[in-house]
């Protein structure tokens, strides 16, 4: 997202439409699907400024998160922390370490 809105400015910046309504068309219609992507076309944005401040709080969204989930995470994986259980009735080939 960040990155093609960086695109999208830079592009803009380099072509100097004068038409507000087609940017906004054109930037809407470039977007992958998403939910971002469904946001704007569920509450239509008349400015490009409107839908740039709404994709940066998309983004910073994203990214706390994305660094939440991070930071949540067990240290190791919940399956390597034991062995699995054995049952009752069945024989063991190995010798238990001691």
């Amino acid at each position: 997202m960040k990155d093609y809105l960086n695109r999208f400015l830079v592009q803009v910046v380099r072509l100097k439409p004068t038409n507000e309504a087609m940017i906004v068309h054109a930037f809407v219609q470039g977007m992958l699907p998403g939910p971002f992507s469904e946001s704007l076309l569920r509450f239509y944005l008349k400015t490009f400024t409107e839908i740039r401040r709404r994709a940066l709080a998309h983004i910073a969204a994203n990214y706390r998160v994305t660094q939440k989930q991070g930071l949540v995470g067990p240290a190791r994986p919940r399956a390597a922390a034991r062995p699995p259980p054995m049952r009752v009735h069945e024989e063991t080939t190995e010798k238990k370490a001691l």
